[in-house]
């Protein structure tokens, strides 16, 4: 399984602390912080968006999700909608599918060209 963000913090943190002199303290302090902070958003933008269904589950039915089915031959991706309470997928024609993998639909960045 996948690490969290939160796990791979505490490692980072716990790795920069035992390699960094520990009497840091005012710019070298922020300095510090700086570092730990690039270092984990360079993590956070490896990770891959898609979950697994093994690892979790949409919690509400509030957004349409994309899912993703890599038992097929092309891998099939399509839109749905997830009920909770069920536990089902159902897509735009009324169909239960049984996705292997989903994320949520991202927000679309606004443009004043638009």
């Amino acid at each position: 399984m996948k690490q969290t963000l939160e796990e791979v913090a505490k490692e980072n943190i716990l790795f920069n602390h035992r390699t960094v002199d520990r009497t840091l303290s005012g710019s070298n302090l922020a300095q510090f912080g700086i570092t730990n902070f690039i270092q984990g958003a360079e993590w956070q933008a490896k990770q891959s968006p898609w979950v697994s269904v093994k690892d979790r589950l949409p919690r509400t039915d509030d957004d349409l999700y994309i899912v993703l089915d890599v038992r097929m031959n092309p891998p099939g991706c399509g839109v749905c909608d997830f009920n909770p309470k069920t536990e089902t997928w159902i897509d735009y024609g009324g169909n239960i599918v049984r996705p292997t993998h989903w994320m949520p639909i991202p927000p679309l960045e606004s443009n004043d060209n638009e």
